[in-house]
């Protein structure tokens, strides 16, 4: 009873139009350009002004006063990086993983800030954007993580060709 009842599920689901594979292109492609977007803005905004992220990288026990400069310095010129690469759809395979891993250390580093009790701004956007700790650092970058692991797990059924 129970996998007959899913099957009808199932089959309602892709019946609509909320599951129109048209509809999850669109959103995947919209999504993969946000992305692209944040990690350009992000590294470039890093790039003119790497102070903030100077400054919140001293408050980080975790990272050693010998590695703030060298983090600071290499961090935009990955998101800058990542960021080309995807909108070039260069070896999509291996740097969507990346953007994966760079998207949960800055969701799990946003947790850690605000469960510390970090009151800084924690220099994502340079000076362009003020962006201090809190729910709703939280929140964005659950959002870009998500959001980078969708395009990662759906990145052959929902080619971008544009």
């Amino acid at each position: 009873m129970t996998r007959g009842f899913l099957f009808e599920i199932n089959t309602y689901l892709r019946s609509t139009k909320i599951f129109d594979r048209n509809l999850l292109k669109k959103f995947y492609t919209v999504l993969y350009y946000l992305i692209v977007a944040v990690l350009l803005f992000t590294g470039v905004t890093k790039v003119v002004d790497p102070l903030p992220l100077l400054e919140t990288l001293k408050l980080i026990p975790i990272v050693p006063e010998d590695l703030v400069v060298p983090v600071a310095t290499l961090l935009p010129v990955l998101e800058v990086g990542l960021g080309l690469l995807m909108l070039l759809k260069i070896k999509l395979n291996v740097i969507l993983p990346l953007v994966v891993m760079l998207f949960f250390i800055f969701f799990a580093f946003s947790i850690y800030g605000n469960f510390v009790g970090l009151n800084a701004d924690c220099g994502c956007f340079g000076n362009v954007v003020k962006s201090e700790f809190g729910w709703g650092m939280i929140v964005r970058n659950c959002v870009l993580f998500v959001g980078s692991v969708y395009i990662n797990f759906n990145i052959r059924s929902c080619k971008t060709n544009n």
